[in-house]
């Protein structure tokens, strides 16, 4: 749970960001965060970094090069995952408002003027998020709608994710880039009121990683708050450039936070059809990924590993540092 802050709301913002074996992205995030920041945006800020005990120690360089009394660093003795090292990092912030940024994104317009007024202007926003750009143009992972059987049984071809992110990508065509109503927020770029986030006590620590966000927009939801998408505004999101390097835990990570997620906010019957379609789905995958075997040896291994490990497992996985 998030510390109460005495000194909260001396500055505009905090932008809390959480480090895991990313120093050279981190670098490149900080250069583009301070490049704009400073020059076309108006406002008193923090940058906080909680490094999760990466075993590459680089940070202390980046530390090194970004030496300003705004600027501070923290240096974790255990990864505590994605959810707790933000709720961490939240409770050495003083600002206002608070930013959750991924250190792979990369800032080239000011996109803190116009989503800071809509949080200061509307107190019926609970979070907000700006288009996370990624490298694929035809599909936008900013963003989505709560999990439900549709998107579970296209997921049984591993097209789920892919599927949702089409139809938001369709669905800001066809709004022209204003910002519309969503169930959930991508955390790599993630916006809201510090007030806000104390309320709900940040985010949930029975997530090590992925679907905390998601967690957090369906309780701020719950209370009747709104959750907003602006892709008129865009950050480029470089991709999971840490937790991606290992297939296996990247995969055992996401299946069992879905499924944590689903025993936290489906009835019994709705929760038991939607496990059982968790578990057909990674049947489904380890069909797909032994035929992809031939062509990605050490992807389809890892994948196939985890698969295996969240059936043995009941999609339960206890993280170990």
């Amino acid at each position: 749970m998030p510390g109460s802050n005495p000194l909260i709301n001396k500055i505009d913002l905090s932008i809390i960001i959480i480090n895991y074996n990313s120093a050279k992205e981190l670098e490149a995030c900080l250069e583009s965060l301070i490049r704009i920041i400073e020059t076309s945006v108006r406002i008193e800020y923090e940058i906080i970094i909680v490094d999760n005990n990466s075993p590459e120690k680089d940070l202390f360089r980046i530390e090194n090069l970004f030496k300003k009394n705004n600027i501070k660093f923290y240096y974790l003795n255990e990864n505590m995952g994605f959810g707790r090292g933000c709720n961490y990092g939240y409770s050495k912030s003083y600002g206002k408002f608070i930013c959750f940024l991924n250190p792979d994104i990369l800032i080239e317009e000011d996109v803190f003027s116009p989503l800071l007024g809509e949080l200061e202007n509307d107190p019926s926003i609970g979070v907000i998020g700006p288009k996370q750009q990624t490298r694929t143009a035809f599909f936008d992972f900013s963003a989505g709608w709560s999990p439900n059987l549709f998107f579970e049984i296209v997921n049984l071809f591993g097209l789920g994710v892919y599927f949702e992110a089409l139809l938001i990508s369709l669905f800001t065509k066809f709004k022209r880039n204003k910002k519309f109503e969503v169930n959930w927020i991508l955390g790599a770029a993630f916006f809201l009121r510090s007030d806000i986030f104390q309320k709900f006590e940040g985010f949930d620590k029975d997530y090590f990683m992925f679907c905390e966000e998601v967690d957090l927009c369906k309780r701020i939801l719950k209370y009747g708050l709104k959750i907003i998408y602006y892709p008129k505004f865009k950050v480029y999101h470089l991709g999971s450039t840490s937790s991606k390097k290992d297939y296996r835990l990247y995969t055992i990570r996401t299946y069992s936070s879905r499924n944590i997620y689903l025993s936290k906010h489906y009835k019994p019957f709705l929760k038991s059809l939607m496990r059982f379609l968790l578990q057909v789905q990674l049947i489904s995958q380890i069909i797909i990924w032994s035929v992809l075997y031939f062509f990605n040896k050490r992807k389809s291994k890892q994948k196939l590993e985890a698969f295996f490990y969240l059936l043995r497992h009941s999609m339960i996985y206890e993280h170990r540092n």
